[in-house]
Formats: C-alpha cells, sequence, structure tokens
C-alpha cells in the first residue's frame, strides 16, 4: 500500500472525528512539498477536508499564492487543493507556517520550512542496503518513516569531502525523534546521531569522508515507531550548521551583530544583520547562513524586542564582577562552560516587582536556566519555578542594589549554552491563553472563546477585551473571575465571507494600585498540536485566527394571521397569536417577543401557547374608555440557537382601537345582471357574554339588493347574506359595499359599520 496514501486517510479520519457535525471549515491533514523555495514558485497540493471555495493562503512569510483547478475527485469533494505558491527571493530560509481561508472560515495551522534547496522525494521501497534510493547532492528529501523501518539513501562523496547532513522533523512538528546514521557501502556504521545541539530533538552532522566512494545515510525513529505524523526533510549539501548565536537577540529595527558558533568548521564567526522593525512588540526571525561552497544555507532565529537590550561583560562569575544591566529590558548571555555562572547587577526600589522568564529551548540552546535574584549582602530572595520555561517572580524589599544569577540547571556549559532573559518591572499575577488557536463564526454572528487563566499570584476578577477584530464588535462574558470563562464575540455584519482577522486577547486587573494589561499567549495550544517544534511563529504564540463563515442560515420566522390588530372599548383586552415557523427542526428553544409602539396606557403580555414551539399568545390590556385610533406597531422576536442570535420584525401592522365588534363583508364573486351572489359577513367578536348580532346593508352600488336585516346567533362570527342586482344594474367594479352591525355589550348598544368592500356587476349575457 502506498503509504502517503495510508498517511493521508489516517488523518484526514483524525481531521473528520475532530471537526464539528457542520464541519465547513477548511481542515488540513497534510501538504507537499514540506518546503518552499525563495525566488521561486512551486506547486503546494493540500490534502485535507472541507477545502473547496478557497480565498487565500495566509502565511507567516512573504509569498504570494494562485489557487489551480483540478478535475479529478478528491479537488471535486473538496480534499484536495493545489496552489501555485511564490515566495520572494530575499525571505530567509526557517520555519514558518500557512493556514488555509475558504469561504467558510479558517483552517488549523501547518509547519511549512523555506529552504534553497531543492527537493525529491522519498521512494516507497528504500528500507535496505540493496534497496537504498540514490540521491545527488546537494538536496532535500522529503520522507516519512513507517514502524520498524529505515529509510536509506545512497551518494558519493569526494576523499576529503566535507559534508553537513541533517534531519529536520521535530522542527517542523514532525512527531518522529529521528536517528540518522551515515554508513559505508556494506552497511559498517561510521557515525550515528541522536539529538544534536541547536536543533532540538532532531540529528545533524558535519562529516569529512577519508575516501572517496558511495556511502549510506539512513533515518528511522528512535523508538523505532513510524506512521501517520512521522514526516521528515533530510537534508544533505555544504551548508553550514549552526549551533549557537550570540547574542539570541536584540532591538528591532537596529543593525546587531551576532557571533555564529558551529559547524562546519566548528569556529566562530560575526554576522552583521537588520533586525526587522516589530512594532514595538517581541517577535521570533530568522536568518539564512550561505554557504560559501554551493547551493544551500543555514539559519538561525533570534528573537526582535523593543525594549533595551544589555550583554553580558566578561567576566561576571561572582557578584562583585556582576554587568550592570538596565531593567526593564533584555539580558543575553551564555554559560560558555560547565560550572559557569553569570551575574547581572541593577538598581530598584521597594515594592518593585521583578518578572524574568528565560529563553533557551526556542533560540536553539541545549541549556535549562536556574535563576536567583540576590540581595547585595548576598542574601537570596527569590529562585525561579522550573517549567517549560523558567520564569522568576519577585518583590524588592527596600532600595538598594540586587544581582540577578545564572547558571544551567545541570551544571552545564559550552559556547552554544546561549540564553535571553526577558526582564520587566511588572508582574500580573496571571497569564492567558485561548483554547483553540482558530475560530470560524458566521459573517455577523457570534463565536464563543474558552479563555483560560492559569493563576499565580492573583485571584481577583479578570476584564477581557479582544483588539484586532476591528470595529463594532460586541462582547458577553468578559468578565473572568475564576480559572476560565467562555467569552462570547459577535462580529459586525459588514466584515464579508472569506475574511480572516487576527485577534488578541487582552486581560487587564486592577493589582493594588496598578492597572495590568496581559495579552494572552497561545504557547499552550500550540505545544499539544506541536509537542515536539522548538519554537513557533510568533503570530501564531500572540494571535488567535478569525474566519468568516457567510451567515448563520435563517433559523425560525414570524407570521400573524391579519396585520390589522384590534383592541376593544368596554373591554379593554384583546388577545392575537404570532405564528412560529421553526425552518430548523434542532431549534427549540423559547423566543423573546416583543410588541413595539402601542398607544399609551396600551401594554402587552407574551406567553407561549402550549409548550411555544408553533405560536405565542399576545395579551393586550389597557382603558376601556381609549379613543379610538390607529397607530403602527411592530413585534420583534429573538431567538438563540448554537449561540448565533436571530432577530425578525413584523413592521406591516396597525392597532385599531375600536368599538368591541368589528365586522367586514366580502363578496363571493361578481353578480351577473339579473343575477345574485352570495356576501359574507365576519365578525370579531370581544368580551365573554355575545349576544346576537343584527345585520344591514346600507350601502353598495345601485340595483343591488339584500334582505332588510339578518342576525348573527350570539355564538356564530360569520353568516352569508344572498344580493341580487337587478337586470338593470349598471356594470362596473365599484367599492361601496357596506354592512351594519348592532348588538350590545355590557348592556351597552353597539352599532359599527364595515368598511367599503368591492363589487363588480357583469352585464348579462347577450340573447
Amino acid at each position: 500500500m502506498n503509504h502517503r496514501l495510508a498517511i493521508f486517510g489516517a488523518l484526514l479520519a483524525f481531521t473528520a472525528a475532530i471537526a464539528p457535525l457542520c464541519a465547513a471549515p477548511p481542515q488540513i491533514a497534510l501538504a507537499n512539498p514540506l518546503a518552499l523555495p525563495p525566488g521561486k514558485s512551486v506547486d503546494l497540493t493540500i490534502h485535507g477536508q472541507n477545502l473547496l471555495d478557497a480565498r487565500r493562503l495566509w502565511t507567516s512569510f512573504a509569498s504570494r499564492c494562485e489557487f489551480v483547478a483540478a478535475d479529478d475527485e478528491a479537488s471535486k469533494k473538496g480534499e484536495k487543493l493545489l496552489c501555485r505558491v511564490t515566495i520572494p527571493r530575499g525571505e530567509q530560509v526557517g520555519i514558518g507556517a500557512f493556514r488555509l481561508v475558504t469561504g467558510e472560515g479558517v483552517s488549523n495551522p501547518i509547519l511549512m520550512m523555506l529552504d534553497d534547496l531543492p527537493t525529491v522525494v522519498e521512494s516507497e521501497n528504500n528500507h535496505s542496503i540493496e534497496q537504498a534510493q540514490s540521491i545527488n547532492w546537494p538536496t532535500a528529501v522529503d520522507g516519512q518513516c513507517d514502524p520498524l523501518q529505515e529509510d536509506v539513501f545512497r551518494f558519493h562523496a569526494a576523499a576529503g569531502q566535507r559534508m553537513s547532513i541533517e534531519v529536520v522533523a521535530q522542527r517542523l512538528g514532525s512527531a518522529l525523534d529521528p536517528v540518522l546514521r551515515l554508513l559505508t557501502p556494506e552497511g559498517a556504521e561510521v557515525v550515528r546521531l541522536d539529538d544534536v545541539e541547536g536543533s532540538g530533538g532532531d540529528s545533524r552532522v558535519v562529516h569529512a569522508f577519508d575516501s572517496e566512494g558511495d556511502y549510506l545515510v539512513s533515518v528511522r525513529d528512535v523508538r523505532h515507531a513510524g506512521g501517520a505524523g512521522f514526516r521528515y526533510r533530510l537534508r544533505v549539501g555544504l551548508f553550514p550548521l549552526i549551533a549557537a548565536v550570540f547574542p539570541a537577540g536584540g532591538r528591532s529595527g537596529a543593525v546587531t551583530s551576532f557571533e555564529l558558533v558551529g559547524q562546519p568548521s566548528g569556529a566562530s564567526s560575526l554576522l552583521h544583520v537588520a533586525l526587522p522593525d516589530t512594532h514595538d512588540r517581541a517577535q521570533l526571525v530568522s536568518f539564512s547562513v550561505p554557504s560559501v561552497e554551493g547551493p544551500g544555507s543555514g539559519w538561525f532565529r533570534v528573537e526582535a524586542g523593543s525594549g533595551s537590550e544589555s550583554l553580558e561583560s566578561e567576566p561576571n562569575n561572582g557578584p562583585a564582577e556582576a554587568t550592570l544591566v538596565q531593567i526593564p529590558g533584555a539580558v543575553n548571555g551564555r554559560i560558555s562552560e560547565p560550572g559557569d555562572r553569570d551575574y547581572f547587577k541593577f538598581q530598584a526600589k521597594q515594592g518593585q516587582r521583578v518578572h524574568c522568564v528565560a529563553m533557551t529551548r526556542e533560540l536553539g540552546s541545549p541549556c535549562d536556566l536556574y535563576l536567583s535574584l540576590h540581595k547585595a549582602d548576598g542574601s537570596q530572595i527569590a529562585v525561579a519555578r522550573q517549567e517549560r520555561q523558567t520564569v522568576l517572580d519577585a518583590e524588592i524589599p527596600e532600595d538598594g542594589q540586587y544581582s540577578l544569577q545564572v547558571e544551567d540547571l545541570l551544571g552545564g556549559g559550552s559556547p552554544g549554552h546561549v540564553y535571553r532573559i526577558d526582564v520587566s518591572d511588572t508582574y500580573s499575577g496571571f497569564t492567558l491563553n485561548a483554547e483553540q488557536l482558530q475560530y470560524s463564526s458566521p459573517q455577523g454572528g457570534t463565536f464563543v472563546v474558552k479563555v483560560l487563566a492559569p493563576r499565580r499570584g492573583y485571584d481577583g476578577p479578570i476584564d477581557l477585551a479582544v483588539e484586532g477584530l476591528g470595529d463594532g464588535i460586541t462582547l458577553e462574558g468578559n468578565k473572568l473571575e475564576g480559572a476560565e470563562a467562555l467569552l462570547k464575540i459577535t462580529l459586525p455584519a459588514d466584515i464579508p465571507a472569506g475574511e480572516l482577522r487576527h485577534a488578541i486577547v487582552v486581560g487587564s486587573a486592577k493589582i493594588v494600585e496598578q492597572t495590568v494589561t496581559v495579552a494572552a499567549n497561545q504557547r499552550e495550544p500550540l505545544r499539544a498540536l506541536f509537542p515536539n517544534a522548538l519554537s513557533l511563529p510568533t503570530d501564531l504564540e500572540k494571535t488567535i485566527a478569525v474566519g468568516v463563515g457567510p451567515p448563520f442560515p435563517p433559523f425560525f420566522d414570524l407570521a400573524v394571521v391579519s396585520t390589522q390588530l384590534y383592541f376593544p372599548q368596554l373591554i379593554g383586552a384583546s388577545t392575537f397569536d404570532i405564528n412560529i415557523t421553526r425552518t430548523n427542526e434542532a431549534f427549540k428553544e423559547a423566543l423573546s417577543l416583543t410588541v413595539e409602539g402601542l398607544p399609551e396606557g396600551i401594554t402587552a403580555e407574551v406567553a407561549p401557547v402550549e409548550d411555544g414551539l408553533k405560536a405565542y399568545r399576545v395579551s393586550l390590556k389597557g382603558p376601556v374608555d381609549r379613543a379610538e385610533g390607529e397607530f403602527p406597531i411592530r413585534i420583534v422576536g429573538v431567538g438563540k440557537f448554537q449561540e448565533q442570535s436571530r432577530s425578525v420584525t413584523l413592521d406591516n401592522l396597525t392597532l385599531q382601537v375600536t368599538k368591541p365588534l368589528v365586522v367586514s363583508v366580502a363578496m363571493a364573486g361578481p353578480i351577473v345582471a339579473g343575477g345574485g351572489q352570495q356576501a359574507q359577513v365576519t365578525l370579531q367578536r370581544f368580551g365573554d357574554e355575545p349576544q346576537p348580532v343584527r345585520l344591514q346593508v346600507s350601502d353598495g352600488p345601485a340595483g343591488l339588493s339584500a334582505p332588510i336585516f339578518v342576525t348573527i346567533p350570539a355564538d356564530a362570527n360569520q353568516i352569508t347574506i344572498p344580493i341580487t342586482a337587478a337586470a338593470t344594474a349598471p356594470p362596473g367594479k365599484f367599492d361601496n359595499l357596506v354592512v351594519v352591525a348592532s348588538t350590545t355589550v355590557k348592556g351597552q348598544a353597539i352599532t359599527v359599520q364595515s368598511k367599503p368592500a368591492p363589487v363588480e356587476i357583469q352585464p348579462a349575457a347577450a340573447q
């Protein structure tokens, strides 16, 4: 079986399992190739679900995308999408991410490498020396490990040739923990590598070959696992492998000199680069280091920050030699040898907060830091928490000089043990993150973000806000009292379907006398998605992606039997029904109904009829002596279904304050001169004790005749009256048929007349 089809099937089943029942937003299972080349256009094939109606390919790097139409069955079903992606020539080699935006929403992120090496694809049967796949370097191979299998590749090297070989897997979010072996043609092991400094859990080596000939390189998982998600990119060439960069960052927008430590020679060199302007926020950025001997580049990552920058100055191995630093700001240093300690000193005032966050692994450094804060006399006042990130929090007890002690947690050290510590003078006592990385909302609709607030030192309320979605949004549930909150965000209707917005959830709290603002960081949910990745694009960590889909389909409508409604004098009360059509059978929630525009003194009470699924009854009450008149009113119904609100307005309604009897008349059809027809008279009664009603046709076209009086019994509301037309009645259409009705209500005589009704008289047929 083609193992690429197997992985696609498995991942497709996985995305189907986690998607909601109305899974309209796109879901990406995998994409080929694993890397895009700067300065070129390449066809990127995306596999997944709901890939139809593609609008945009969002990338964390500069790119241009054209979607290519395809006629195969998978493309027609939205399971495959072909994109022609162009990367600018100056884009840096490194790890980025992309998402697909369709008219239905936004997809999950996929990690993608930018690589200037040409790409080949691993063959299906390369699991032995005899079946080794031949490659011509410099090149990169996109592959995938199968369980209990080793992928083997054959290449030729000259005597004395120095070559760089690396596996990029965990840095791409792969589940593969690679073991890289270099073998002789007979299978004798020359080099075996597992984890290597500067690459996290990936493997890499620079090797000089003693003699000319064919050699083998193999890749497998350290646990002999494989299958879905165990993908890798094997890079073979003459490119540099950067083990460390010092300092680990610099000020955004400034030219900074970086010392590169690593392979192939192991020596240090300086590289001068201009860090991009990150607009007052810290951001990880990549830089390419091209080979001087041929195609291909190595790369490194540093942080571009917006604050002050401090660099350790050796010797600073004790408190007396501590490097003076400025806080708030970033402190850059390295544990250059085992047992090395670095000290940094600064002035602080009583009550000032010191909050230190260390950065090592995400920069490729192998060290885990141990931080401690000391007074000038050497007494310790705080020690860092040892979590996935080393964090130290302290409150300064008195004015004076303090020192920050930095060392490797396990006592290690080397030129590659670099670190960067962000030191601020505020501490919120809480952090924030959204539960998910992306959300899809109907146009003008609502989506719900579960906001989590791990707390350490602050237990009070947190006010939540959202940035990046533009004007006109509304929030519900934006007061976070405990460990989590369901933040409901409703978008304005003017954001079109297919739009992508990047939102930042912000929490603010008043701690003591200071208002502290914290932006949510998505590092934790990203680690759940990419548990083995060293570092991720800043845009993924700092924002949530919001894709706008089509409007939520209507799920109910309203109607009344007649647009003419009545309120009777003498009675002071009446009722009418609002009929509910639930266009989505799953919508069974109650509605909120209001009657607007009622005349002064008249009120409305709305209650469900039976279970309220089909109708609500409106009961009007008011003064019995309210003056007659007509008033325009409207009925507004609001329902909520799957967090989406729908409002329906019936606004062509009239409320008539009238006597407690209403009469109307309608002809059953035209009257032929010399013939007859029926007129139907309908009553609308008010009150609990109906009485007989006497009817009389009081007006009509010339030549029409009717009974002098007709009586409707007390228990009836309709009757037909015979109408005849004389043979000499003039033909035509008339609007003057009027019926007068008389009865008693609460002992008072009531006489009303109908509105004029149309009558058509047709000439008799010629004899």
